[in-house]
This record gives structure tokens, C-alpha cells and sequence, in this order.
């Protein structure tokens, strides 16, 4: 680890934070747009897979600590873990570290894979914690497709614009950044 590292992995999660806040207060009709996967999948682009990731660990870390960070109520702290969508948090740290790992610096096609394969595995979290939350914890027998319905379908199309928003990004970060 070294100091340069480091700070950008503390200000990925600065920015994580901040976008976290400032959505809280977008208009009702813009709910399902957040900036944060976009943020996510860059952390993974620009930091790697090992920064990366853990940028997405210190931002769930300080709103499990209950700094107000998340962009839904009840904003932080260890309840938190509760909700039906923390899946979707702990997939930021899994998708992170596989944008990292996939994601061939220079190469725009190697940065659309890796961003599609970070959706991947961020839908896994979120939809398989989303499943387990709603029929085991809050007790509300759910179906594959109810879920897929509610957590899958309103959200992959504008998520796939920002995964290629990402990899553009990203890519064109890393390119200017060796040069």
C-alpha cells in the first residue's frame, strides 16, 4: 500500500459519501437514478481491484458506523443491515474488486466488459440478499420473479447507460493518466 493509493482510495469514498447525501434530496421522480453505481464501477476502473474494493468497504463502513451516508432512510447505522436492498451495498465491494481484475488498462472493450461483469455481480448481491431478506427476516414469502420484478427490471436499462458512462470515463481516466 502506498500513500498515493490510499488517498485516492479515501476520496473515492469521499465522493461515494457525498453522492450518498446529496440524492436525498433529488425529486421523488428521479428515485431510481442515483450516481453511486456509476461511482462504484470507476473506483474499480481507476483504483483496481484491491483500492477499489476498499473504497466501497470504508463508505459501508462509516454508514454502518452511522455516519448519514446512505442515500435511503434510515440513512446509516447497524439497522441498516436490515434493509431488503444492503445486498446492493456489499455488491459494490464484489463488483468493484471484479472491474478491477477484469478491466485491461487502455482498452475500451476490456472496460465494457469489466463494468458488465461488475452489474453481474452487483445484481447477484442485491437480488439474492433482496430474496433471502423479504422471505426470511421481514417474513414476506417472495418469488424469484416478484424480486426480479422490484429489483432487477426498473432499474438494468439506466444501469447499463451508466455502466457505459463508466467505462468511457474510466477508460479515458486511465489513458490520460499514463500518458
Amino acid at each position: 500500500m502506498n500513500t498515493r493509493n490510499l488517498a485516492l482510495t479515501a476520496a473515492m469514498a469521499a465522493l461515494m459519501c457525498l453522492a450518498g447525501i446529496l440524492f436525498r434530496w433529488v425529486s421523488p421522480a428521479l428515485v431510481p437514478f442515483s450516481i453511486l453505481p456509476v461511482l462504484m464501477l470507476l473506483s474499480g476502473l481507476i483504483l483496481g481491484a484491491r483500492y477499489g474494493a476498499l473504497a466501497m468497504i470504508v463508505y459501508i463502513f462509516l454508514g454502518l458506523l452511522g455516519l448519514p451516508v446512505f442515500s435511503s432512510a434510515p440513512f446509516g447505522g447497524i439497522g441498516y443491515i436490515f434493509k431488503p436492498t444492503f445486498g446492493y451495498l456489499l455488491g459494490y465491494i464484489g463488483a468493484a474488486f471484479t472491474v478491477g481484475i477484469i478491466y485491461k488498462k487502455k482498452q475500451l472493450w476490456s472496460a465494457i466488459i469489466a463494468v458488465l461483469a461488475g452489474l453481474t455481480v452487483l445484481y447477484t448481491f442485491g437480488l439474492g440478499y433482496l430474496y433471502v431478506v423479504m422471505n426470511y427476516i421481514l417474513g414476506r414469502p417472495t418469488t424469484v420473479g416478484v424480486v426480479l420484478a422490484t429489483g432487477f427490471l426498473p432499474f438494468i436499462a439506466m444501469d447499463l447507460v451508466k455502466a457505459g458512462i463508466a467505462a468511457w470515463v474510466g477508460n479515458e481516466v486511465i489513458k490520460r493518466r499514463q500518458e
